[in-house]
């Protein structure tokens, strides 16, 4: 009797939970029926034959309404919040075994391709895969792997599937070289060679002088020869990276060195979580039991933090362009217009080099740094589009061109870049024009309120943009309007340049006045306040993550226009105040020495890290299982390494460029205006 009463209970525990996946509801053991996300052959011994051939399969199961199996799979896929989608699949078939699996199998039927539904994924890999011989293999292999896995899956689980061939691999198969992995080998080498040159140039200049230690390269050179011809020197580079902050300015925002730091780890931290949903992984669940937990929507609301840059380099500019005094009352127009473009060009200059260094890397060398079952579906893509749509990210329209660009990260640049060139528009005009600057405040702040808002209500978009399992499944943004329209675009992220700009008000008035804030009870308490303040907004994500709602709404919209900017209020308080040094331990934190050369290249690592997230993740072999411990590691190994890769880029490319474009298009006026501070730190606006 007890055993019967055992089974009942059971049975309807089983019951309930099949019932109930998109609710959260959860049965690994039902789970477990539907077909893996992912399975591969082995590579390896694929590749071990001079005949072997490897191909990725996309493969989409064929709806089968009398099959329990396949109501559970359509049950799961439904729930697009939380879930990827279980009837696509990717198999990866080595053809010698898939053949002599159709051979020694019992129906010998033979089934032809048909074209997948999937018409958008099928275009983007016919682009996005374009080696000498790849579209004949894909006609060539197109049968026998859509036969062998219609086999597999008749007997495993009496399902029909149609199938679409991404790529095959042949065993040594060399990647031909063009005239492009030329100019990056050549460009390459010049490099190192400027290095070794100036490097021993300067020794030569530190053995005649009369400063024989190693305090003569942190001395600036006066002639403009030697300083030209000393720009790449490695000794003279790296004591830029490491000097320590030398005006009153650069030590009073010293604690940007700590956010930036921070800022970059958060970032690698959202985009692995990203990238983990584009490899082949073991166990699919975490990922999907994950988002529904409360406090996922501190992770799934971090998209936020970039906004703390926005903040940031709205300050930096203010302030900078007070300090120096370009354009005021007096100033005529023509002057005007040319201090303008004078601080653009400059900019623009100074972080084209970097991000040319970047595109050009993925469209040679990225390719040939990984291989393995996967790596073409990682980096093929790159490859492309980085030769084809440079110019996206050259002009810095990246944030508004998402589709076939390369260096999605880079976003933030187009969005930085156009953002300072509207509020360098702005300071220009209020700085001619002082009564003007309250009015064109005041159309900022609605317009940074009234445009998310506008926008979600029009287009009927959710309230924040979080992450689905299958958005960026593909390596690039799928059905997420939400993304596209509110996360990269200019005009939905006014409010961090705007925040930046008035507290670079707030500052210049505590900077001219003798009141001392830190101490100050009432002070102090306002910066710990912050803290959960900033949990509360992000926390209050989770209503519009966990479940949907009919759109268009009103409350949607209020909410999309309040939440950002809340958080952006937040960072500003977090900056006015630090400025003024309050902030105890938190500010001792982020003023440590420590943070210093880190901050110094986090512009590099925002460049760069998603490129050795490819690298390190692009090699697996067989699907891996994720524990909340494989990813920290893979997050601080990706953060250690990128910091690494930054510090070489920053002291071979960054800093020497930036010296020789400061030696040939800045004026002996401009030069005597520049302050250390400006001189060491490169890309203060990007990450």
């Amino acid at each position: 009797m007890l055993h019967w009463w055992t089974s009942v209970i059971l049975l309807s525990w089983f019951s309930v939970s099949q019932a109930n996946f998109s609710s959260g509801l959860f049965n690994l053991t039902v789970y477990k029926q539907m077909p893996a996300l992912y399975q591969l052959d082995d590579f390896d011994l694929c590749q071990d034959t001079i005949s072997g051939v490897y191909c990725l399969a996309y493969v989409e199961i064929k709806p089968n309404s009398s099959s329990d199996l396949w109501q559970l799979i359509e049950e799961v896929s439904s729930d697009s919040k939380h879930r990827f989608r279980h009837d696509h699949v990717f198999r990866g078939v080595c053809l010698e075994r898939c053949l002599d699996s159709i051979l020694s199998a019992d129906d010998a039927t033979v089934f032809q391709p048909e074209d997948v539904q999937d018409v958008e994924l099928s275009s983007y890999y016919n682009k996005v895969h374009l080696r000498r011989g790849d579209a004949e293999e894909r006609l060539l292999y197109n049968e026998l792997v859509n036969t062998c896995l219609n086999l597999e899956f008749g007997q495993k689980y009496e399902l029909q599937v149609q199938s679409l061939i991404e790529y095959c691999e042949k065993a040594d198969e060399p990647l031909d070289q063009d005239a492009l992995d030329l100019v990056f080998y050549i460009l390459m080498t010049s490099i190192l060679m400027l290095t070794i040159l100036s490097t021993y140039y300067d020794y030569q200049l530190s053995s005649s002088s009369l400063q024989q230690d190693l305090s003569f390269y942190q001395v600036p050179l006066k002639s403009s020869r030697q300083i030209l011809l000393t720009s790449f020197s490695l000794s003279r580079n790296y004591y830029r990276l490491i000097q320590p902050h030398s005006s009153n300015f650069s030590r009073d925002v010293s604690f940007f060195d700590g956010f930036r730091v921070i800022g970059v780890l958060m970032v690698i931290l959202g985009h692995t979580l990203m990238v983990f949903t584009t490899v082949p992984i073991h166990n699919p669940e975490f990922y999907e039991q994950f988002l529904f937990k409360f406090e996922t929507s501190i992770f799934q609301n971090g998209s936020l933090v970039i906004q703390i840059f926005f903040v940031m380099s709205g300050f930096l500019l203010f302030v900078n362009f007070t300090d120096r005094q370009l354009v005021n009352p007096q100033t005529s127009t023509l002057n005007c217009i040319s201090a303008y473009f004078r601080v653009f060009f400059y900019r623009y200059f100074r972080l084209l080099p970097s991000l040319l260094a970047v595109i050009l890397f993925n469209a040679t060398l990225l390719v040939r740094l990984q291989d393995g079952p996967f790596w073409r579906h990682m980096a093929d893509g790159e490859r492309v589009f980085c030769r084809v749509n440079w110019w996206k990210n050259v002009f810095f329209v990246t944030n508004h061109m998402l589709e076939d660009s390369c260096s999605h990260q880079t976003w933030y640049l187009g969005a930085d870049m156009q953002l300072f060139e509207l509020f360098l528009i702005v300071i220009v005009i209020t700085k001619k024009h002082p009564k003007l600057t309250k009015p064109i405040y005041i159309i900022l702040l609605l317009l940074a309120f009234v445009v998310p808002a506008v926008l979600t209500y029009i287009l009927e978009l959710d309230a924040i943009y979080h992450l689905r399992p299958e958005t960026y499944r593909y390596l690039y943004f799928r059905h997420s309007d939400t993304f596209y329209q509110m996360y990269p675009p200019f005009y939905t992220n006014l409010g961090g340049y705007l925040f930046g700009f008035l507290c670079g008000h707030l500052y210049i008035n505590q900077r001219s006045s003798t009141a001392v804030l830190r101490g100050k009870l009432r002070y102090e308490l306002g910066m710990w306040l912050l803290v959960p303040a900033i949990l509360g907004v992000l926390l209050s994500g989770y209503v519009f993550i966990r479940h949907d709602f009919a759109k268009p709404s009103l409350w949607l919209a209020l909410y999309a226009g309040l939440h950002k900017n809340l958080w952006v209020l937040i960072c500003s308080g977090f900056v006015f105040l630090m400025c003024c040094k309050v902030g105890g331990m938190a500010y001792a934190f982020c003023t440590l020495p420590v943070f210093r050369p880190l901050a110094r290249i986090s512009f590099q690592a925002f460049l760069w890290h998603i490129v050795v997230l490819r690298v390190v993740v692009g090699g697996i072999r067989q699907p891996v299982y994720v524990t909340s411990l494989f990813v920290i590691c893979n997050v601080l190994s990706v953060f250690i390494l990128t910091l690494i890769v930054s510090a070489v880029q920053a002291v071979l490319l960054e800093y020497p460029l930036g010296e020789v474009l400061r030696c040939l298009l800045k004026q002996e006026k401009v030069k005597k205006e520049v302050n250390s501070e400006i001189q060491m730190g490169r890309a203060q606006s990007a990450a």
